[in-house]
């Protein structure tokens, strides 16, 4: 077992010249190698290696900085935001129109482009080198604006903060009135649910009818057929 580990520390280790070493197999069957000559074994030549060092080792090499750069947004805006319409205001009747001013020091520099997100959304069709966005087609209700500022190839560069303005379209038929101002509409009779004043007579209930009416009772006065008493027979008269 020394002798195999041996061999195994000239074979791994850097060989500098030709090494001899002795070989034989033992009655179980096992190889054994040794430095020194053994009675029965083969002599072995070990032909010369390279050292370790002479392998080349893998490099690393760091990233242009010149593709950094090509990314870099460069220097921020000192002033950035929207001026018009101002925060919380209310626009009345404008048709669906909203014009948003921003204001931004300095100037747009060259490579940048500017464009409005409304409600998250971003508006495709304005221009995107002006600082004065005409909205058309703007619902009512609650909506609110950035203006955002990016490179040619897309990089936010610098947003502004937000603003929450508010679309309200009125109707001319009358001016607006609060609900608690507004006085409460008068109830309106309904036809058919008037209740008599007067119980209807028998004879308006049944005109058909000549019958003369009893006040008392209300109803119809009968009259009983007047009866003539029979006539006796005549008694024969004597010859």
């Amino acid at each position: 077992m020394r002798t195999t580990l041996l061999l195994l520390a000239l074979l791994a280790g850097p060989v500098l010249a030709a090494q001899t070493v002795w070989k034989w197999v033992d009655s179980n069957g096992v190889t054994h190698y040794a430095d020194r000559p053994v009675p029965g074994a083969t002599r072995v030549e070990l032909a010369t290696g390279t050292s370790r060092s002479d392998s080349s080792t893998p490099s690393y090499t760091a990233p242009s900085s010149s593709s950094s750069e090509s990314n870099d947004p460069g220097e921020g805006y000192a002033t950035l935001e929207i001026t018009s319409p101002a925060d919380d205001e209310t626009l009345v009747n404008t048709g669906g129109t909203a014009t948003v001013q921003v204001n931004m020091q300095p100037d747009l520099l060259s490579g940048h482009l500017i464009f409005l997100q409304l409600d998250g959304r971003i508006l495709q069709d304005y221009p995107r080198n002006t600082t004065t966005f005409n909205l058309r087609e703007v619902p009512r209700g609650t909506h609110t604006v950035v203006a955002v500022i990016t490179t040619s190839t897309g990089q936010r560069v610098q947003s502004s903060p937000p603003i929450t303005f508010h679309v309200r379209q009125e109707s001319g038929a009358q001016a607006p009135v609060g609900p608690s101002l507004r006085p409460p509409p008068k109830p309106q009779p309904r036809a058919g649910n008037k209740m008599p004043t007067s119980q209807p007579t028998y004879a308006a209930l049944n005109p058909v009818r000549t019958a003369p009416i009893d006040p008392k009772t209300n109803k119809p006065v009968v009259t009983k057929p007047a009866t003539s008493k029979p006539t006796p027979p005549k008694a024969p008269q004597g010859k």
